[in-house]
């Protein structure tokens, strides 16, 4: 499907894409502003050797091993989340129940280094800023403790956020109009390609029942448009009308699935000889109507000539009754010349030269001649 389809599906359909978009964006917002906004402050630490180490030999050791030997620098990550600190954060800085409950911590060494930050979030800028740093120093208490020759050493100091890190109202935002967009497009979309199917299945009822062949309502659509093709590229185009019965052999069947048998065997019978550009329909009980495009009308005589010989000559048993039946035809052929002919003139000069062969006798064909009588020869 090209852009410009899409684009007018959407602009069709703008009464399904406008409130669904503003449905989302609108939606997008109310969730966005509804939010309580979370800060996050982090305070910065560096596990070092300690002063123990008396000369550059040591210190080097020992640095040397925190490097290798992951597992302390691990030790010191862990100590700041422990609940033991936590607990001492809280009481000290005297935080209810429900602003402990708010906040959240991290701790982590950075890739490479001896670094470690330890983050705190919560929905209040100062108290984020405080608690990390406290944390920090009763991390740094503990930390005394553990390892004679190492030792945690403050770095920065977590400051008060100004922007918190979520919700981030403009990528919301821009998120909630594309949401938009695309929900309603597709709805748009989904509402079109839903009611393509009926459509395409009432285009696709041109087929007659019995026969199987082309019914009168395709017929006349395809008519006008092969007429309209005609005029605009200034080909020839004929018109022709077939009776397969008309001395009424047919009416003398004994059941109406033995008709509709014969009916489909002269269908596909006929079928062949046409080239892939014809179109052959059922117009009317026995009658068959052909279009010939860039037929003119000479040429479409001798292929009427051709498919009533062929007709006569061929003999179709009916493996219901197994009768042999028969037929002959008599057809009747219209010329489309560009002379402001209507659609509806161009079928009621087939059916005169219709009547004209039938009226002429077995195996005729009439051709209808404009401000004269059909011309009608014996095939």
């Amino acid at each position: 499907m090209e852009m410009k389809t899409y684009l007018r599906v959407l602009v069709r359909k703008w009464w399904i894409v406008v409130p669904a978009f503003l449905i989302t964006f609108v939606s997008t917002m109310v969730f966005t502003f509804a939010q309580a906004p979370t800060y996050q402050a982090t305070a910065t630490f560096i596990v070092a050797p300690s002063g123990s180490a008396g000369d550059v030999r040591t210190f080097v050791s020992y640095l040397d091993t925190l490097s290798r030997q992951v597992e302390i620098a691990n030790t010191y990550t862990q100590l700041a989340i422990s609940r033991q600190v936590r607990d001492e954060v809280v009481e000290a800085l005297g935080l209810s129940t429900l602003q402990n409950k708010s906040l959240a911590v991290e701790s982590k060494m950075r890739a490479g280094t001896n670094v470690m930050d330890i983050r705190v979030e919560g929905n209040d800028p100062v108290l984020v800023a405080d608690f990390a740093n406290k944390i920090g120093e009763h991390t740094v208490g503990f930390s005394a403790e553990l390892y004679e020759a190492y030792q945690l050493i403050p770095l920065d100091p977590a400051l008060p956020p100004q922007i918190p890190i979520s919700p981030n109202t403009k990528l919301n935002l821009a998120l909630g109009a594309v949401l938009g967009l695309a929900l309603g497009g597709g709805l748009a979309f989904l509402s079109d390609y839903m009611q393509a199917p009926l459509g395409s299945y009432m285009n696709l009822d041109i087929l007659d029942a019995e026969t199987g062949a082309y019914n009168k309502r395709y017929f006349v659509q395809r008519l006008g448009e092969e007429m309209s093709r005609a005029k605009r590229n200034k080909y020839p185009l004929s018109l022709a009308l077939m009776n397969i019965d008309h001395t009424g052999v047919m009416r003398s069947f004994p059941s109406p699935q033995s008709r509709t048998e014969a009916l489909r065997k002269v269908t596909v019978f006929l079928r062949q000889y046409l080239r892939q550009e014809d179109v052959m329909a059922r117009v009317d009980g026995t009658t068959f109507g052909f279009l010939l495009p860039d037929v003119p009308e000479e040429k479409a005589k001798a292929v009427m000539e051709k498919l009533q010989s062929r007709l006569a000559w061929s003999a179709f048993e009916m493996e219901t009754s197994g009768i042999k039946l028969n037929l002959s035809g008599a057809a009747g052929i219209a010329a489309y010349s560009f002379n402001g002919t209507a659609q509806a003139e161009l079928l009621e000069n087939a059916n005169h030269a219709l009547r004209q062969a039938e009226a002429a006798g077995y195996g005729k064909v009439a051709v209808f001649v404009d401000g004269g009588q059909p011309d009608d020869s014996e095939s």
